[in-house]
C-alpha cells in the first residue's frame, strides 16, 4: 500500500512538471504576438494539451487519496438478529470486501417476518434469513435465494442448570425469537427428536434474539432454548445445561442471501457484486481463524476463548462456494409444507437460483 502510494506521489509531481511546463511554453510562445492569427493553431493545440493534463492531474489526485472516483451504491441487508449465521457478511463489511464491489451496506436487524415485508416492499434490498425468505417463497411470494452461507443449523438447545435431562422440558417454557421463524422450527424439531410434540407437551412464547433469550433465561422467564452456539458456549460457561446441536440432527440450511426476483432480474450485477463480496466473507473467515475468532468475539460480546469453542464447533458448517445442496433445501420444504398443510409439490426453481455461484 505504501509502495503504491509512494508512486502516486511520484507521478503527481511528473504531471505537475509537465503541466507547468506547458503553461510556460506557449506563454512564452504569445509574448508579443499579439493578434497574429498565425500563431492561434499552435496554441490552441497547446490548451487542448493543457485541458488532457489538468484533467489527468484531477484523476491521480483523487487516486491519490484514496477517495472513490463514483458515488458507491447503497444497498440494505436485512438480518434476524446478531450471531454467527450471519458473520460471513459482517466479515465482508469490516474488511471492507462490500466497498471494494462499489457497494455501500447498511446492515439492519428486524424479526424475520417483518424483514421478508420489508424485502417484498423494497424497504431492504437482501435478507439473510433464510427460513423466512424460503418459506415465503414456498407459498408463492417471488422471492428467490441466490447464495447460502449456513448449510447447517449453527444453534444449540440449552437449558436451565436445574433441568438434568430433555425429557425433564415437558410442561416447561421455551422461548424462541418469533413464531413460525427458524429458531421456531428448530426448537420443534429438537422437541420431537426427544419425543415431546412441541403443541402439547411445552409452551413456546417469543422472547427475543440470541442475547434476549440467554438473558430470560438466567431470570428465569423460560426454561429453555435453542440459541446461536456462540452464545451457546457462554451460556455453558455461566453453567446452563447443553442438550443438544442442531446441526447434528438434521441439515436445514439456517442463513443465505435472498432477494425479489424483480431484482435480481433487473439489477443482476448488484446482486452478483452482493454474493461476491458475501462468499469472500465466507474465505476469509476460514483461511483467518485468529482474526475471525477477535471479530467475532468483539461482536458479540464473548470472550476469545468462547469465541474458539463456537468457531470451531461451526465453521464446517458454512459454505465455501454459496452452494447449498438439493437435499437441505428439500428438508425446509418439506417442514414447511407440513406445518402449512400443503401438498402440492413445490419445485426447487421456484425457490432458489444458483447461476450467480456456479
Amino acid at each position: 500500500m505504501l509502495r503504491r502510494r509512494l508512486g502516486y506521489e511520484q507521478n503527481l509531481l511528473d504531471l505537475r512538471k509537465r503541466l507547468f511546463d506547458t503553461v510556460r511554453f506557449f506563454q512564452e510562445r504569445t509574448d508579443g504576438i499579439g493578434a497574429n492569427s498565425v500563431a492561434i493553431k499552435p496554441i490552441k493545440i497547446r490548451i487542448g494539451l493543457v485541458s488532457t493534463l489538468a484533467g489527468a492531474l484531477c484523476l491521480l489526485a483523487a487516486l491519490g487519496s484514496g477517495q472513490p472516483l463514483w458515488a458507491a451504491q447503497k444497498v440494505v441487508i436485512g438480518t434476524p438478529s446478531r450471531g454467527l449465521f450471519e458473520f460471513p457478511a459482517v466479515v465482508a463489511i469490516r474488511k471492507g470486501f462490500y466497498k471494494d464491489e462499489g457497494l455501500e451496506v447498511d446492515r439492519v436487524q428486524m424479526q424475520p417476518l417483518v424483514a421478508v415485508k420489508a424485502l417484498m416492499s423494497g424497504d431492504v434490498d437482501y435478507l439473510l434469513a433464510w427460513g423466512s425468505a424460503v418459506r415465503a417463497a414456498i407459498t408463492g411470494v417471488p422471492i428467490k435465494a441466490v447464495a447460502g452461507m449456513a448449510s447447517r443449523p449453527l444453534h444449540v438447545l440449552i437449558a436451565r442448570p436445574d433441568i438434568k435431562s430433555p425429557k425433564e422440558l415437558k410442561g416447561k417454557t421455551i422461548g424462541v425469537d418469533s413464531i413460525a421463524g427458524t429458531v421456531d422450527y428448530l426448537t420443534r424439531v429438537a422437541l420431537r427428536h426427544f419425543g415431546m410434540e412441541p403443541e402439547k407437551d411445552v409452551k413456546i412464547i417469543v422472547t427475543g434474539e440470541s442475547p434476549t433469550r440467554l438473558a430470560a433465561l438466567g431470570a428465569g422467564a423460560i426454561d429453555a432454548t435453542a440459541i446461536d452456539v456462540a452464545f451457546a458456549v457462554k451460556a455453558e460457561d455461566e453453567g446452563f445445561r447443553r442438550f443438544l446441536y442442531l446441526g447434528d440432527i438434521i441439515e436445514l440450511p439456517l442463513s443465505g442471501i435472498t432477494v425479489m426476483e424483480s431484482k435480481l432480474q433487473t439489477q443482476r450485477d448488484q446482486v452478483k457484486r452482493v454474493v461476491r463480496a458475501t462468499i469472500r466473507g465466507t474465505r476469509f473467515m476460514k483461511q483467518n481463524r485468529a482474526e475471525t475468532i477477535q471479530m467475532l468475539s468483539d461482536y458479540l460480546n464473548i470472550t476469545a476463548s468462547q469465541s474458539a469453542k463456537a468457531y470451531d464447533a461451526s465453521i464446517n458448517s458454512f459454505s465455501d462456494d454459496g452452494l447449498i445442496s438439493d437435499k437441505a433445501v428439500n428438508v425446509d420444504v418439506q417442514l414447511t409444507k407440513e406445518r402449512l398443510k400443503m401438498t402440492k409439490e413445490i419445485p426447487l426453481s421456484q425457490l432458489v437460483d444458483w447461476s450467480l455461484v456456479r
